[in-house]
């Protein structure tokens, strides 16, 4: 999938590793969202939510998106393409 197509306005990028600290730096700042869905952020759970998976699932149906404007981190959204069902994509995190 060419995830450039999530946005028109955005860079969109699949995120790796490499960039948890870069994703950590802004869902940290959003403490009202853990306020009322714990628990707080923290790097390995960042790195957990890339990685797991609903039950049939393959990590080629997986996108954890990183969304720029320019070079700053705006947004991130972990995107599943057909879950629960063939016609619906999932959206774990935005």
């Amino acid at each position: 999938m060419n995830v450039s197509l999530f946005s028109n306005q955005y860079l969109v990028r699949k995120m790796r590793a490499d960039d948890v600290a870069e994703v950590y730096t802004l869902c940290c700042k959003n403490s009202l969202y853990y306020q009322y869905c714990p628990p707080f952020v923290s790097e390995q759970s960042i790195m957990n939510d890339m990685n797991v998976l609903p039950p049939n699932k393959e990590m080629c149906d997986k996108y954890y998106l990183g969304f720029y404007d320019g070079e700053k981190l705006i947004a991130v959204m972990d995107f599943i393409m057909a879950y629960p069902d063939e016609l619906t994509a999932f959206i774990g995190f935005l």
